[in-house]
């Protein structure tokens, strides 16, 4: 176990509940108080843009301001001296091109979304600069049908993914989500993915717990059960508790468990470490 060096949590679904105006509870608070004076860095890891993460942090009002912001799954920003928010090496220059080459290439792709939309009845384009970024579903139920269609028309166009939370989808290259920025702000601030914990509750979370950036895992007791499951799988931890106040359970469950290892490493003994299934 080690210790917890970067911080990397989804915003919505797991710091507060999806689609509410969040405060930032006692508990988190305090753990996030910790981690930082103790040296961690945090992350904020959310699906929203970036004046929409900073409109939400700023109702939430943490004590503590997170030292990156990773934005719509998929850039990465810090913050300047005089409070501005920049990007953070040449990652978002980079995954912007590679987005707008693909864009070029899935007119078709595009057209089939739209067709469904008009279809469904149920289903609402997002649009930027006039193409399509994502789309918004009246139920969970209606996105699950979307998404598999959507998978399935984008078989011919292997580059052509998505990244989906509750009603919410948004259109993407497969080389860029949460775990890949994670992994290259990781790379930039020379973090090993063994002293990453990261949290999320939903399916655009995936990436991020794996285990391929963050070694260690958590999700909150209101996380969907795909992501339970895959915590399971990376033996990671299941709060009891719901949103930030799971996070808290989380921080605290590992920064024991690695103060225990040091004390029982020290007098010579050995560790077994239990997480919860």
């Amino acid at each position: 176990m080690s210790h917890v060096r970067l911080l990397s949590t989804d915003f919505d679904g797991t710091l507060i509940a999806m689609g509410s105006r969040g405060r930032c509870p006692p508990d988190f608070a305090a753990a996030i108080e910790v981690h930082s004076r103790d040296g961690g860095l945090w992350a904020i890891n959310t699906g929203r843009s970036l004046d929409h993460a900073v409109e939400g942090l700023k109702l939430f009002d943490a004590p503590v301001t997170p030292d990156f912001l990773l934005t719509n799954e998929r850039d990465i920003y810090r913050p300047t001296a005089d409070g501005r928010w920049v990007a953070h090496g040449d990652w978002n220059s980079v995954s912007r091109r590679r987005h707008e080459e693909l864009f070029e290439q899935a007119l078709e792709m595009f057209a089939f979304v739209e067709r469904l939309a008009q279809e469904s009845g149920h289903v609402t384009i997002l649009y930027e600069a006039k193409v399509p970024a994502g789309l918004v579903t009246t139920s969970e139920d209606e996105m699950e049908v979307v998404a598999c269609r959507i998978q399935e028309e984008a078989a011919h166009l292997p580059d052509f993914s998505f990244q989906r939370n509750s009603i919410y989808l948004r259109f993407c290259h497969r080389d860029y989500h949460k775990g890949s920025a994670l992994g290259e702000l990781c790379r930039l601030e020379g973090i090993p993915a063994h002293e990453v914990l990261a949290a999320g509750d939903h399916f655009n979370d995936f990436s991020m717990l794996d285990g391929s950036y963050a070694k260690m895992t958590a999700c909150p007791a209101n996380a969907i059960e795909p992501i339970k499951e895959l915590v399971r799988r990376t033996q990671g931890y299941i709060a009891q508790k719901c949103w930030a106040n799971g996070v808290a359970e989380a921080i605290a469950f590992y920064g024991n468990n690695a103060r225990s290892e040091t004390l029982q490493l020290g007098s010579g003994g050995q560790v077994a470490l239990m997480r919860p299934a």
